[in-house]
């Protein structure tokens, strides 16, 4: 995607937060944030959590290593700050600690593989997620006829996920790099894609062999990966208790999933700015709590995030050194 591309979904992004902010009224929302006062400080130690168990689930991906959790987590806040600052999302985070695994002492396919097991598993949870929450939006009347055909297609797509998941586990096979050579060979056009094939193989050769051979590790960093989310979750619950909403844990946790979501279907968007607004202001709406509430959790969340990634900053300019 090139700049200017970017830049014009950027700007475009800009322009539907600022209509739907005009459509809800600032005096809603600026009354639903000062509901919220010292709730903030919960969001923050939530938000701190969610990215420290982040930080533990990428630790217990790697092979054995001296690194201490300090490191680890400190490259987690840096990818925060990039995936935030830099409107790139996981395109440009995920690598780049990747690189920050690599300048601290570790292989680089052990690096990017242990990079890839745990975003893969924070995924597939996220993606778990979503389906029982499109479940329970079905059953609760929120779709109508329209939305009957995307929403099993979704789901259909989520349960082939979780089918190439188990079977790359059990049989300690990849499927992306078998694909990647069978469409090459279809095109009759080798080039870039045999390319891209090489320099995937070692990493998804990782991500299989940890599936397959560490059942245990597995199953620890998909229940952390599960806490992490369960913190988001949280998130919601507290917003929403603050400003007057009368959500239920079940609620927020359908509201959460749903969320996930947004980062697949608007992945091109940089930094999903105004694409997650309305996505909130819907769903917020379409769960009783009010477009208004919807806004207000979706801007504290920006918030948190800019003000985490602002420490993550200060971790990506610290010494890559491991710490002693």
């Amino acid at each position: 995607m090139t700049r200017l591309v970017r830049l014009i979904l950027l700007l475009a992004g800009v322009t539907v937060l600022i209509l739907i902010a005009a459509r809800i009224g600032m005096a809603a929302m600026l009354d639903m944030t000062r509901r919220t006062g010292w709730a903030f400080v919960w969001v923050l130690v939530l938000y701190t959590l969610h990215v420290g168990v982040r930080a533990l689930a990428l630790g217990r991906s790697l092979p054995e290593t001296n690194l201490r959790f300090r490191d680890i987590w400190r490259v987690r806040l840096a990818g925060e700050a990039i995936e935030m600052l830099t409107f790139t999302g996981p395109f440009l985070a995920e690598p780049s600690k990747g690189l920050l695994l690599k300048r601290l002492g570790i292989d680089t396919s052990d690096a990017f593989g242990a990079i890839a097991v745990e975003f893969l598993f924070y995924m597939m949870v996220a993606f778990w997620m979503a389906g029982f929450s499109l479940v329970v939006l079905r059953v609760r009347g929120v779709f109508g006829e329209p939305f009957e055909v995307p929403v099993a297609v979704t789901l259909g797509v989520l349960m082939v996920f979780t089918a190439g998941f188990v079977y790359a586990a059990v049989a300690r096979r990849g499927l992306i790099i078998p694909v990647m050579r069978l469409v090459s060979r279809a095109l009759r056009r080798p080039g870039w894609m045999e390319r891209a094939a090489d320099r995937i193989e070692p990493v998804e050769n990782f991500l299989v062999r940890f599936m397959h051979d560490r059942p245990g590790r597995l199953v620890e960093v998909l229940g952390l990966e599960l806490v992490g989310h369960v913190l988001l979750a949280m998130e919601i619950w507290v917003v929403m208790r603050a400003i007057g909403s009368a959500a239920s844990w079940a609620d927020a946790f359908t509201m959460e999933g749903a969320i996930k979501l947004i980062a697949a279907v608007f992945f091109f968007v940089p930094g999903q700015l105004g694409a997650a607004e309305g996505v909130y202001v819907l769903l917020a709406d379409a769960l009783r709590f009010g477009p208004a509430a919807g806004l207000t959790l979706a801007l504290i969340r920006r918030v948190r995030a800019l003000l985490i990634a602002t420490v993550g900053l200060a971790a990506l300019t610290a010494s890559p050194k491991p710490s002693a």
